[in-house]
């Protein structure tokens, strides 16, 4: 019996030292990139944030073209050409019959000032409008490429450790399946011990596999964004001050996002896009006036009835065109862009709603994971307490060894839980400060800070 009661006190030491030595390699710190550093890095690297750079670039142009249709035109011509003659008949006595054959040549400089084109006029406010909404968008691409690198960074940290726990668990569940085998052969236990803590054992495994692959796969998500693979990650620190959000309330947030979202900022934008746009189509049927100098030379060396010339002509003139009809293009692209313009309306007054309701959600977001960070920290205390007194019950024999298992999973789960907290309380409130339209740079590099302090 004495040989029996020391292999029991050395599996449950074997079990406690797997606890141990699981719990030491969660917390060891590492030299690892901080979300600031990948932050950087997907600032040069990310695909969707350059492809919204080279859009802004491009939207830019739009003014000097709007301009182009009110600045002067200049053309220049030149032609060349040999031409061969006879004369068939002629009531000309003179010239009755003959032939000739030469060249000529011809060029024209003509330079066009637009006087009134009401069109071109109305082009120019909507291209001003155009290039406003294009910085709006390039500024909201950068809060969003900052959401993005905060919500796949979190994500990483939360897939690592889920792998962590997993593995955790799982040697502390292989432990005691080597205690439950050793007790189950002196005859100690039922083999009902033995089959469970193998069953649980199995579990545990698949899920570490499972919680690997999730945790490569948040790792490549980061490499979509940076072009880089990474490696260590820096963690959030044991203690993190959280505070509310300022105001104390909900509507002051929601007023703010009307005001200053910028997805809303760009799309009422977009309505005084399609708005001119109605007016230019309409333009359409207005007259325009330019103004037109020309200078030409025609040379020719010769002509059927004497020698060559040479003419030089200047001409300035105004030219009014008034349309009359062209088959009604002009009334229906005039509607087409009446319609689009109520669509782009629609779009707004959507866009009013769902600003609203992000406001909301990542305030009561922001609110609701303080409160279950406090209450999953004492879930943590709680199931540390009650697996140490099941370990304990389980050496005295008051406590078969599922109970044990049991344990052990609920204080992993309750771990894993209030990690997930603590990263659903940064996001949110970069999601509330986004969609109040003030999210920047100093409020990432805020979040940052922790990950700094922690390595």
């Amino acid at each position: 019996m004495k040989r029996v009661a020391r292999m029991v006190k050395k599996g449950c030491r074997l079990l406690f030292a797997g606890l141990v030595l699981s719990l030491i390699s969660l917390t060891m710190p590492v030299q690892a990139a901080g979300l600031l550093e990948i932050y950087q890095q997907a600032l040069q690297s990310d695909p969707r944030f350059q492809a919204a750079r080279h859009e802004h670039q491009a939207a830019a142009e739009a003014r000097p073209q709007a301009w182009a249709g009110l600045l002067p035109t200049v053309g220049f011509s030149y032609e060349y050409s040999d031409t061969s003659q006879d004369i068939v008949s002629s009531d000309n006595t003179v010239f009755a019959s003959g032939s000739t054959s030469f060249g000529s040549t011809s060029y024209t400089l003509s330079l066009t000032q637009p006087v009134f084109r009401y069109a071109s006029l109305v082009r120019l406010g909507q291209a001003k409008t155009e290039v406003r909404r294009a910085d709006v968008l390039f500024d909201l691409a950068l809060q969003e490429l900052m959401l993005r690198v905060s919500e796949t960074y979190l994500a990483a940290l939360a897939a690592r450790d889920q792998l962590d726990f997993a593995r955790a668990e799982q040697a502390a569940d292989e432990s005691h399946f080597e205690l439950a085998k050793g007790r189950y052969e002196m005859g100690l236990a039922p083999i009902t011990d033995l089959h469970d803590a193998k069953a649980r054992l199995a579990t545990v495994q698949a899920r570490t596999i499972e919680a690997e692959n999730l945790f490569d796969d948040a790792l490549q998500a980061l490499r979509e964004l940076t072009g880089e693979e990474a490696t260590e990650l820096a963690p959030l620190p044991r203690e993190m001050e959280l505070q509310s959000p300022e105001p104390a309330e909900i509507e002051p947030w929601v007023e703010a996002a009307l005001q200053q979202n910028l997805t809303l900022e760009a799309q009422r934008l977009a309505v005084k896009v399609a708005e001119r746009e109605v007016t230019r189509q309409r333009a359409g049927h207005y007259p325009t006036l330019d103004l037109v100098g020309q200078f030409n030379n025609e040379e020719t060396d010769g002509s059927l009835f004497g020698g060559g010339s040479e003419v030089e002509t200047q001409e300035l003139m105004l030219q009014l065109n008034i349309p009359l009809y062209e088959g009604g293009i002009v009334n229906s692209r005039t509607r087409q862009a009446a319609r689009l313009q109520q669509k782009a309306s629609q779009e707004l007054v959507r866009e009013v709603r769902s600003v609203m309701r992000r406001a909301r959600s990542a305030y009561l977001g922001v609110q609701s994971a303080i409160s279950r960070v406090r209450a999953l920290e004492q879930s943590v205390a709680s199931q540390k307490l009650a697996l140490e007194a099941k370990q304990e019950g389980f050496r005295s024999g008051l406590y078969t060894g599922l109970a044990v298992l049991d344990a052990e999973r609920d204080l992993y789960q309750a771990k894993n839980d209030y990690a997930l907290a603590r990263y659903d309380y940064l996001l949110n409130s970069l999601r509330l400060k986004q969609a109040a339209g003030t999210l920047k740079y100093d409020d990432l590099s805020q979040v940052g800070a922790w990950f700094v302090q922690a390595e």
